[in-house]
């Protein structure tokens, strides 16, 4: 494993808490508000030490563009419950005809998923990312145990507009392109 991306790793797991910033800059704990949450810039984020998956996912962006020669993808798992849809975004990268899932964030002790991930192809990747996403969203009852997996999508999406809402994130996401 290339020893820049694992020490990048690293920073990424141990630097930053999960929460988010609302528009006036006051820090949250938890999931984030649609209204009031603000996508934060990479600089903004290393700043604050504190962000939500989109946040993050934005400074893994900025570092596979600026310190790797790499290709690079993001993507975007929700769950449309009509409500708060629940969601993860991550980062994948291309490297030697094998695919990788960076995920610093999954962390909780029930449904540890958190390191540099291997596939073969990009399908079994995002099919891995959606088992383990399920998992964990039972686990922590952010869908109902009766879920609906015709509710569950992933997109591929290029960089949003930061400081952001919820509501703007989400319309980029359905703007992007449906790949499951």
């Amino acid at each position: 494993m290339d020893k820049n991306i694992k020490d990048f790793f690293d920073y990424c797991q141990t630097e930053f808490e999960y929460g988010w910033l609302d528009q006036d800059g006051k820090r949250h704990e938890g999931v984030n508000d649609g209204k009031t949450y603000y996508l934060q810039s990479p600089e903004e984020l290393k700043k604050s030490k504190l962000g939500i998956c989109w946040d993050r996912t934005e400074l893994y962006r900025d570092y596979f563009k600026n310190k790797t020669d790499l290709k690079f993808e993001t993507y975007y798992l929700l769950y449309d419950d009509g409500k708060g849809c629940p969601s993860h975004s991550i980062l994948v990268y291309y490297k030697n005809d094998k695919v990788y899932w960076f995920e610093p964030m999954f962390q909780n002790k029930e449904c540890y998923y958190s390191g540099i991930h291997e596939y073969d192809n990009i399908n079994v990747l995002l099919d891995d990312l959606k088992d383990k996403w399920i998992k964990n969203a039972l686990i922590n009852k952010m869908i109902p145990e009766n879920y609906c997996v015709a509710n569950i999508s992933i997109y591929k999406y290029d960089t949003p507009k930061y400081h952001i809402n919820g509501f703007e994130m989400r319309q980029h996401i359905n703007n992007s392109k449906l790949v499951r």
